[in-house]
């Protein structure tokens, strides 16, 4: 437990913490990395972009480990609002697409449903057509 507070915190007291970034750089490492590795496997398994822009997101952070200048962390700002902006704009047309399929679906569903009791509805009349004709004689 102790190592793991070590990667969160500065261990060094005599060094200035960066104000951009709380985590060291070990931790933002260790996060980035996560973070990259969950957003691919969602990429890879539902198959949006909106999943990539927000590891993009997440990942360009470690800029602010090695550059902290104003502008640098300008640019960032702008990166990021960008990146955000399209994650959230890929992301309500993915759910749209998705709403979309899951409607068809369930309007198939709905259509076979219809036609089984309709086949089962013509199977029943046939029988009931057969013991009634089978008396007539």
């Amino acid at each position: 437990m102790d190592t793991l507070m070590t990667l969160f915190v500065e261990s060094d007291g005599s060094k200035m913490q960066n104000v951009y970034t709380p985590l060291s750089l070990t931790a933002h490492l260790i996060f980035c990395f996560l973070a990259t590795a969950l957003y691919l496997t969602m990429y890879y398994r539902r198959g949006s972009v909106h999943y990539l822009l927000l590891m993009f997101a997440i990942d360009a952070t470690i800029i602010t480990q090695y550059w902290t200048s104003s502008a640098a962390i300008t640019t960032l700002g702008i990166i990021e609002v960008l990146l955000i902006g399209a994650t959230i704009f890929f992301y309500v047309k993915y759910s749209k697409k998705l709403k979309a399929e899951n409607a068809a679906k369930e309007a198939a569903r709905k259509e076979a449903e219809e036609r089984a009791k309709a086949a089962e509805k013509a199977e029943t009349e046939e029988n009931a057509k057969i013991v009634d004709n089978a008396f007539d004689d």
